[in-house]
């Protein structure tokens, strides 16, 4: 099995076997009309200043409602995807 380094840590991360065959693509999920959600909390660094910037890019692009789930849904997907998760 391969590992990759974590950029923060420096500790190595397994590299899993490969997306699950039952998992479809978050663009198919998304573009559905009716998705079922479950919750993730988490907390970020302040140091990054997510939350002002996802203001911001509202705001700049002229969003009335910025799909907060949706964009960590495709970041997480693609991160673990990466990865063989």
């Amino acid at each position: 099995m391969q590992s990759q380094v974590a950029p923060s840590e420096g500790t190595p991360w397994t590299q899993g076997s490969g997306r699950p065959k039952d998992i479809p693509e978050a663009a198919v999920v998304l573009n559905q009309r009716i998705i079922a959600r479950e919750s993730l909390d988490s907390s970020v660094p302040a140091a990054l200043k997510l939350k002002k910037r996802i203001k911001r890019f509202a705001l700049d692009n002229e969003l009335d409602h910025l799909p907060i789930g949706d964009i960590v849904s495709v970041a997480l997907d693609e991160w673990l995807t990466t990865r063989g998760f």
